[in-house]
Order: structure tokens, then C-alpha cells, then sequence
């Protein structure tokens, strides 16, 4: 396994539940933390406890769906820590509705959070990406592209579009020494589903620090090795459905 010390890992959309706690998991000593949200409060208290933890930390309030926004964040983070190492792509977005009730302008935004915030962070993080050392990108999908459901379908169809995009991305990035993958965790308890599922009934989903760990080992494997597209889900909820 590899060491994480000396690292310098990229986080957008890093504020989520899934998204900070992947970021307390591997703040330490030694590692270079860069992340991003729209939410000032959460993206300032996130930064203060991974400096607690010992890590350098960029916290930057960006538009992942803004490409001079996160142009200009890629570029500002590549002058401070010098070299990429990971890019992870937490930035993610559902509205429940019917078809006859859902607008163009959710379309558009369930698009844009899910598919177009990850071409963004990729396009302008690979152009600082030194092929010799390599690096690492995680897009984060979901369940929902493997497993369609009747109360998001747009959202469904956004995570299979990060899914293949990954696919093919893997396929054109492999000459440049990065390996990408794409995450397909099942629910997990976070402040994704409130407005949408009451707390009591996510009693059999993910902790955000489980896929955190899952994460770590990832990005802890020798470099020899890529994951391509992991699934994984609680298996008390599988057990459920």
C-alpha cells in the first residue's frame, strides 16, 4: 500500500456528507488538501478541522458548474502545492419528481451538478497533471445508474452518464498515466436525502465514513493497480429491497 503523506488530493463539491468525511479520512500530516463548495459555512468549518488534523488546506468557494470558476481554482491550487496527485468528484444533485412536474431549468441544473461539474474538474485538473508521476480521478456516480427508480429518473440517467463518461475517459487518459474510476455507492445517512427520506428510515443505509474508508483504500493501492467502476451498497439494505 502506498502512503498518502505528500500528497496533494483535489476534493469538489467537498462539503457533502460523503465528501467531508472522505476529506477528515485522509487529512494527516504531510498531505496537501484542496476543496471546494458553494456553502461558505460548511467549506470554512470543514477547512479548520483538517488543519486541526495537520494537513495544508485550500478552501474555495466555487461554482463547479462555472468553468472560469474552476479554472481559475485548478490553476491557483497547482501554483501553491506544485503538482496533482487525486481528483475526486463528490458534486451531486437529485429533485424527486414526475415527469409532468419537472422543469427544463431542474433538468438542466440535475444535469450540469452531476455531469458537467465533472468534466470541468477533470478538464482543468488534467491539464496540470505531470504524466511521468501519473494521477488518480474518482467520479462519483451511485447505485441509481445501475438500478433505475421511478421518483428521479433524470437523476438515474445523470449518474449513468458519469459512469460512462469515466469509461471512456479511462480509455483516453491511460496514455497520460492517470487511472479513473468511478464510484457507485448505494444511500448512504447524509443530509442528501433530507427534505426527501425521514432519518428513521435510512437507519439501513451507508455510514459516509464506510465509503470513506472504501475510498482510502483505493487511493492506497499501489499505482500498478485501477478500479474501474465499484459498486458497493449496506448490506442490510440489500438484504431489504
Amino acid at each position: 500500500m502506498r502512503k498518502l503523506e505528500g500528497l496533494t488530493f483535489v476534493l469538489t463539491g467537498a462539503t457533502g456528507g460523503i465528501g467531508g468525511a472522505t476529506a477528515l479520512q485522509l487529512a494527516r500530516p504531510g498531505v496537501n488538501i484542496a476543496i471546494c463548495s458553494i456553502d461558505k459555512k460548511q467549506l470554512d468549518d470543514l477547512a479548520s478541522k483538517l488543519e486541526a488534523k495537520g494537513a495544508k488546506v485550500i478552501a474555495r468557494l466555487v461554482d463547479m458548474t462555472n468553468g472560469k470558476a474552476v479554472s481559475a481554482f485548478m490553476d491557483e491550487v497547482f501554483e501553491v502545492y506544485k503538482k496533482f496527485d487525486v481528483l475526486i468528484n463528490f458534486a451531486g444533485l437529485s429533485i424527486t419528481s414526475t415527469i409532468d412536474n419537472f422543469t427544463e431549468e431542474n433538468y438542466d441544473l440535475v444535469m450540469d451538478v452531476n455531469v458537467k461539474s465533472m468534466f470541468l474538474g477533470t478538464k482543468f485538473f488534467v491539464e496540470h497533471v505531470d504524466e511521468e508521476n501519473g494521477a488518480m480521478i474518482i467520479n462519483f456516480g451511485s447505485m441509481a445508474a445501475k438500478r433505475a427508480n421511478a421518483k428521479s429518473p433524470h437523476y438515474c440517467a445523470a449518474k449513468a452518464a458519469v459512469d460512462m463518461f469515466s469509461d471512456g475517459l479511462a480509455m483516453q487518459l491511460k496514455d497520460k498515466n492517470i487511472r479513473v474510476t468511478a464510484m457507485n455507492p448505494g444511500p448512504a445517512d447524509t443530509t442528501f436525502f433530507e427534505g426527501r427520506i425521514p432519518k428513521e428510515k435510512r437507519t439501513k443505509f451507508m455510514k459516509a465514513s464506510t465509503i470513506a474508508e472504501v475510498l482510502e483504500f483505493i487511493i492506497s493501492s499501489e499505482t500498478n493497480v485501477v478500479f474501474h467502476d465499484l459498486m458497493f451498497e449496506s448490506f442490510d439494505f440489500y438484504k431489504s429491497k
